[in-house]
């Protein structure tokens, strides 16, 4: 059961801390939750509660522990009867999500290719800086940056595209 407990944090946390940001706008508080809300997972499944779809109950319950903690922390006050709020919310959330897929999906690609696409968008590195710091030739750059725009764009266009908004 531990095993299974420490797979769905390596699988999920990152993402769900991104979600909880866009919720919370805040990253240590996000942090907390999200830890917050695996223990309780941990708990309920020492105590042989079935979880159907874990994903989503993750997810349902890092959203309801940041809107309690928005309520009882008194942060953004939020009138949900206002239609314009709720929409920005879920603007908020659809953001929070792909932002999740995405580093969901940098996840995935292997090792090297990561570390070489994170240097060059993440960290604003030029191929010629990351060719230095890893003493690696400008050929190699160019084909893993390549190979993990195919896979990311093989993932999800929506991660593609964002990928080519906010990093540009």
């Amino acid at each position: 059961m531990q095993n299974q407990i420490e797979e769905l944090f390596h699988l999920y946390y990152r993402p769900l801390c991104v979600y909880a940001i866009g919720l919370l706008n805040d990253v240590n508080f996000a942090e907390d939750v999200v830890m917050d809300c695996f223990v309780k997972l941990w708990k309920r499944q020492n105590a042989n509660v079935e979880i159907k779809d874990v994903k989503s109950y993750l997810y349902l319950m890092v959203r309801n522990a940041c809107y309690d903690y928005n309520k009882t922390a008194q942060i953004d006050k939020v009138d949900l009867d206002n239609l314009n709020c709720e929409t920005e919310l879920n603007e908020n959330e659809k953001f929070s999500e792909i932002a999740a897929n995405l580093w969901t999906a940098i996840d995935t690609l292997p090792r090297q290719c990561r570390k070489i696409f994170l240097m060059s968008r993440r960290d604003g590195m030029k191929y010629s800086e990351i060719v230095e710091e890893l003493g690696i030739s400008i050929k190699t750059v160019e084909a893993q940056m390549s190979k993990a725009y195919k896979v990311l764009r093989g993932k999800a266009k929506d991660i593609y595209f964002f990928i080519q908004s906010f990093f540009a």
